[in-house]
């Protein structure tokens, strides 16, 4: 037996109760409870709803349901909107569907009714307020009581619960007889109600022992997210009780919560008389008149699964249909229709809506790109632009393909980890994973990427909070709009001046990564982080594994500490493949000498031979590939082909250090062997990037080595190329192309001069000292201030060193062998300079 459908149509001023749904399985327990089914009706063209048509009791009832995919207040206010305009006599709303329940009070499977409780409506915006002194957070959402008829109606009902009891299981077992399809989802008899204590996280499936016989595709996600591999005896013991119906107050916000922590703070701040947490609410009780009805399927931490989901929903419905059964048509006589309550407000928003509107989006844009700002400056995009343009096409695949990847980005909750030795290509591949993702997800608002590149030369950008701001920032970016956790942090901080400690960051951090439903954490090069700061990151992103079921991507070198801290975790070693090895000195032959490029044969011997030597060290195959450049017959390849040292496979990290040290070695024996002017120019080179103070940019190294002792004017003529600044250096640097920061070339170099590099630069900090004394003593600066800004952008423009100049001299003249005095004494005791 199904809902009897009558076939004559009404007309759309006949309904007036108008039922919000924000899911498909929302919408179908709503159906099932109609009394009897209306045909359709027209609608206006521009409306995307969809819409049942029914009745319950003596009320005629328009059902709709948020776009697939859609959830959130914003959602849920276009619908009704839509609804209230095709259905001009609608005069009240239910939103009827699930809920996260806070316990002990509520249970799994019970019913939360929203009824305003003291200062508080029946809902709450949690996510809407402003941050207090000292660090609480105020909620100042203020939405609008249900109607008073709805209110006195919803009193007398619950005073009859309490005589005779609830109609809810009578109209399941009518939902049993009417739509046995139904029964196995909405009616289940194997639903257990098991409420986790507070302080245990979710356990996920443990790490896969991977062989032969594992296939990610025997992976179930469903699984994943049950409960199966929580521990239970975390489980709270508590006395069975039938399903109750809670009336009272409920949070509602644009972010899922899966944190047991966050809802149990929510709960105290609201005096502790929370009830229940969702979604859609907030959007409507402003502007359409409307109770909030909510099956319980969740405690909202992370336990959090779908198990209770649709008999939730059918429990909403039931309470939905017995208050509509309740509620006479007398009770409601006197409430207008909504769209007259909004009618002058709709006409003034359509006359002035599109050019508010312009302008405002323009203004949120403004203030977000601010905001992100704030939160940090630093940007990972241009080094990820620069790293992944350094990838050779097709290399680093087998990663990807690999069964460690596919589970990893498959299954919720999973860490990958890949040490590799030194050289071995483990920033690239990182940089290829976050191509990879973004490629896959760059479509889908839900899920959230973000990622850091760690680097042996920005200690001072790798504090902790650092490194958690980079993340907030990039997750922080991907939402639309910005979430409001993140704008009251900085409306806090910036009234006062002040920055957020790394507890605040994380706390926000945690709030913004509970709105999407997949999080992808990339973190490359964790040995160049210090090793407090790093100790603290990683717990950190275990933290917000552990809230909130995050896919957390690192690499490392093989350090025992890092290699302890990800113990039983899904691992790969990253090491260059003889086939990506193969592929890059291919796409490379070309810089090479005729003698190469005529001899196909010659060309494979190249291959070979450095893929052998190399093993697994893409850094290496590059240095050796550049001893080749300068040969000219193919006895002078082959004799140096001979010289590279063949390693054993598997030689320890030690060994492999070793090998490159002295294949750096043997790159200074042959700066040392250029022409003078060769060589001079690669000496103040890499003396300048290996003791700078702090990365330089290309343009600041150009006029840095401009700079001539004795000579206090700017001149363009001793400007070095670019080019020739680069190819005198053999390999050993490289240029930042997206970020124009110029660096060497890898971890390892730098490694390696910070232990040789008072045998080939003795007098580099003597040589920048001048050269910073020597900018700072320019005779513009005799002009004293600039008195316009085009006067100042002129002296910027010939002075580009004047900045690390000013900041940095004192470093480098305190390290310094044998300064002059009278330079310095010269600068200080001039008052226009200093």
């Amino acid at each position: 037996m199904t809902a009897q459908m009558d076939t004559e149509p009404r007309t759309h001023k006949e309904y007036v109760v108008g039922w919000v749904c924000a899911l498909p399985k929302e919408q179908t327990a709503a159906t099932a409870m109609l009394d009897r089914r209306h045909v359709g009706l027209p609608k206006p063209r521009n409306d995307p709803n969809t819409y049942t048509l029914g009745s319950v009791g003596n009320h005629n009832v328009v059902i709709a349901c948020l776009p697939k995919g859609q959830i959130g207040n914003n959602s849920a206010t276009n619908v009704a909107a839509w609804m209230v305009s095709t259905f001009p006599s609608i005069k009240f709303g239910l939103m009827v569907g699930i809920g996260g329940g806070i316990p002990p009070k509520v249970r799994l499977g019970d019913v939360v009714v929203s009824t305003p409780l003291g200062q508080f409506p029946g809902v709450v915006q949690w996510d809407f307020g402003k941050a207090k002194e000292g660090g609480s957070f105020e909620r100042t959402g203020s939405l609008n009581n249900p109607p008073t008829s709805l209110l006195t109606a919803l009193t007398a009902l619950e005073t009859e619960h309490d005589l005779v009891g609830s109609k809810i299981p009578e109209y399941l077992e009518e939902l049993r007889e009417r739509w046995p399809r139904l029964v196995p989802k909405y009616l289940p008899s194997d639903l257990q109600d098991i409420l986790f204590k507070a302080d245990y996280g979710h356990a996920s499936r443990r790490a896969l022992d991977l062989d032969d016989t594992c296939n990610v595709d025997d992976v179930d996600e469903d699984e994943e997210e049950s409960c199966r591999f929580c521990d239970k005896t975390q489980v709270v013991r508590r006395k069975p009780r039938d399903m109750s119906v809670h009336f009272g107050l409920i949070a509602s916000g644009n972010q899922v919560i899966k944190d047991a922590a966050f809802r149990n703070k929510l709960n105290e701040d609201l005096g502790g008389h929370l009830l229940c947490i969702e979604m859609e609410a907030a959007g409507l009780m402003n502007n359409f008149p409307c109770i909030i009805i909510r099956g319980i399927c969740d405690y909202a931490d992370s336990h959090k699964n779908k198990d209770w989901q649709e008999y939730a929903a059918a429990v909403a419905a039931a309470f939905a249909k017995e208050f509509l059964a309740f509620l006479q048509p007398t009770d409601i006589e006197g409430e207008r229709p909504v769209k007259e309550i909004l009618g002058q407000v709709l006409n003034a928003v359509s006359q002035s809506g599109a050019n508010i509107k312009k302008i405002s989006s323009h203004l949120e844009q403004k203030e977000e790109l601010e905001i992100l700002n704030w939160i940090t400056p630093i940007n990972y995009g241009p080094q990820q632009s620069d790293f992944l343009g350094r990838r050779q096409r097709g290399t680093g695949q087998w990663l990807l393909e690999s069964t460690q990847f596919e589970i990893w980005k498959a299954i919720k909750n999973q860490t990958m980890f890949c040490p590799g030795i030194p050289g071995a290509g483990k920033t690239i591949i990182s940089s290829i994973v976050v191509d990879h993702l973004d490629q896959e997800f760059q479509a889908d608002p839900a899920i959230g990427i973000a990622y850091v590149y760690c680097n042996f030369k920005r200690q001072d950008d790798q504090k902790i909070n650092d490194l958690l701001e980079g993340l907030l920032k990039q997750l922080a970016g991907r939402c639309q709009p910005l979430p409001n956790s993140v704008k009251e942090l900085y409306k806090y901080h910036k009234a006062r001046g002040t920055r957020p400690s790394a507890e605040e960051i994380s706390n926000v951090l945690l709030i913004v990564a509970a709105t999407f439903s997949k999080l992808f954490i990339i973190v490359d090069a964790l040995d160049e982080c210090q090793a407090s700061d790093r100790l603290h990151f990683v717990s950190e992103l275990f933290n917000l594994q552990t809230r909130h079921s995050a896919n957390i991507f690192a690499t490392s070198r093989f350090i025992s500490e890092i290699m302890d801290q990800f113990k039983d975790v899904l691992s790969l070693e990253i090491r260059a493949t003889d086939e990506d090895v193969g592929m890059y000195l291919e796409s490379h032959m070309g810089q090479l000498r005729p003698c190469v490029l005529e001899n196909r044969q010659l060309q494979e011997e190249i291959k070979t031979t450095i893929s052998d030597a190399v093993d697994g060290m893409f850094l290496l195959a590059q240095i050796y590939l550049g001893f080749l450049d300068d040969k000219l017959t193919a006895n002078d390849i082959r004799t140096s082909l001979k010289s590279f040292r063949k390693q054993d496979r598997g030689s320890s990290e030690d060994e492999k250090t070793e090998i490159l040290s002295h294949a750096y070695d043997q790159v200074m024996e042959r700066i040392d062997q250029q022409r003078p002017g060769l060589r001079q120019l690669a000496v103040k080179v890499l003396s300048w990037i290996i003791y700078a103070k702090r990365p330089l940019s290309i343009q600041e190294l150009q006029y840095a080595l401009a700079i001539k002792e004795g000579k206090f004017q700017f001149d363009e003529g001793d400007l070095p190329h670019i080019e020739d600044m680069v190819s005198v250096c053999l390999g050993l640097i490289t240029i930042d192309d997206e970020s124009t920061i110029i660096r060497l070339v890898h971890h390892t170099t730098q490694e390696y001069f910070a232990r040789t590099r008072q045998d080939w630069f003795s007098t580099a900090h003597t040589e920048i000292a001048k050269s910073c004394v020597t900018c700072l003593s320019f005779d513009v600066f005799e002009a004293g201030c600039c008195p316009t800004d085009g006067s100042l952008l002129a002296r910027l423009r010939t002075t580009v060193l004047y900045g690390y100049a000013a900041k940095n001299w004192g470093y480098h003249a305190r390290y310094s062998l044998s300064l002059d005095d009278a330079l310095i004494l010269d600068l200080l005791q001039n008052t226009f300079k200093t």
